[in-house]
């Protein structure tokens, strides 16, 4: 496509260089050797680019410091000027006897300057006046328009040079591009893969921490509560491949997990759930986010029934709100971080749009996008 795209620039302005006159005699005489010409330089074209390619290719080979540079262009262009001068002595050879064969079997002059009034009707030439011809017409303008024919066709070939040199860059340039791009890809999913094997033992450990709690006080309730965890527990694995969720299936996972809490907490904990029903099946939540921030809450704040520890959630789009009062613990246990960390890192995989944190003298706010 290259070749053929030079060719199309560069055969036209040949073909008015080298005729001095243009008739409709003249056009249609020469018209069956230009399209042969056509032909032949399109091949010429993509034997040069062929030429480049290697020498680029070996040159790297050598040094990949030297690609593109002084070294490379120089004999780029000493390799095209060589072959610019020797095409064009072979293509004024090679059209003299297109021509002679011509005018042997169609009986037409396509050096004639003038239209005669019926070409194809005037007297067949012989050879030797072909021959004839064709050197009185190297003789004077002829060998200026040989000089231009040849300077022509190494601009053309320079040209040809660097526009296959500029492409041949921005194609490694966007393969650059691809390349790096399917590296962030798979260490998205990678740090992805990472974080949501963190969630599972976590959830693991702090409900089984809340039903060693609940046997103790509550035999009964605790049967109960263990049904409930395998049932939040089968969430979790479920959505363990998963990027996003409904956050329909998160609400209704979320009702499980307030129960194990309520289970052990009781009055000392409410949990406030406002979120229009249209919206359950509209937007998209990272699976666990809601579970993780209420455990957060939970864990670093002090609760009691008289003074209950009172979590809200509401949709305010684009932003899903997780509020609670700030009633932070004289001492808390050991944590390895995951909670609130992980939310944000994980948006911060999958989204644009970042976590908002608003912490106040006497509020705790998280904002979590709505997805889509």
């Amino acid at each position: 496509m290259l070749a053929l795209g030079i060719v199309l620039v560069y055969l036209p302005i040949r073909i008015y260089v080298s005729n001095t006159v243009f008739t409709c005699q003249i056009v249609l005489n020469k018209l069956p050797l230009w399209i042969i010409e056509w032909l032949v330089n399109v091949i010429f074209f993509r034997v040069w680019i062929g030429i480049i390619n290697y020498i680029q290719i070996l040159a790297g080979r050598v040094d990949k410091k030297i690609r593109f540079r002084f070294l490379t262009q120089l004999t780029i262009c000493l390799t095209g000027f060589l072959l610019a001068v020797i095409f064009n002595s072979v293509f004024v050879f090679m059209w003299v006897r297109m021509a002679t064969f011509y005018n042997r079997k169609f009986n037409v002059d396509i050096f004639a300057t003038q239209g005669a009034p019926d070409s194809f009707t005037q007297p067949v030439m012989n050879a030797a006046a072909s021959e004839l011809t064709f050197i009185s017409i190297l003789t004077g303008n002829a060998s200026q328009k040989t000089k231009a024919n040849t300077g022509l066709t190494i601009m053309a070939m320079l040209a040809t040079f660097y526009i296959f040199s500029n492409r041949r860059m921005l194609e490694s340039m966007a393969q650059i591009r691809v390349d790096a791009e399917r590296l962030e890809t798979e260490n998205m999913h990678a740090q992805l893969i990472v974080l949501k094997h963190q969630l599972s033992p976590h959830f693991l450990f702090n409900s089984l921490s809340i039903l060693t709690s609940l046997i103790e006080t509550d035999p009964s309730r605790s049967v109960l509560f263990v049904d409930r965890l395998s049932k939040s527990y089968r969430y979790i694995l479920e959505q363990n491949g998963s990027e996003t969720v409904k956050l329909g299936a998160e609400l209704e996972f979320l009702d499980t997990y307030i129960f194990l809490l309520k289970s052990r907490f009781e009055e000392k904990l409410n949990i406030v759930i406002s979120i229009p029903e249209n919206y359950a099946y509209q937007y998209l939540i990272v699976p666990l986010t809601l579970q993780l921030l209420i455990e957060n809450a939970v864990k670093h704040n002090r609760m009691s029934e008289q003074n209950p520890l009172t979590v809200t959630v509401l949709a305010d789009p684009p932003f899903l709100i997780v509020s609670n009062p700030l009633r932070l613990r004289s001492r808390t246990a050991y944590s390895p971080g995951i909670g609130l960390t992980n939310i944000i890192k994980r948006y911060q995989l999958l989204s644009s749009s970042a976590v908002l944190v608003e912490k106040t003298e006497d509020q705790f706010v998280v904002k979590i996008p709505l997805l889509s």
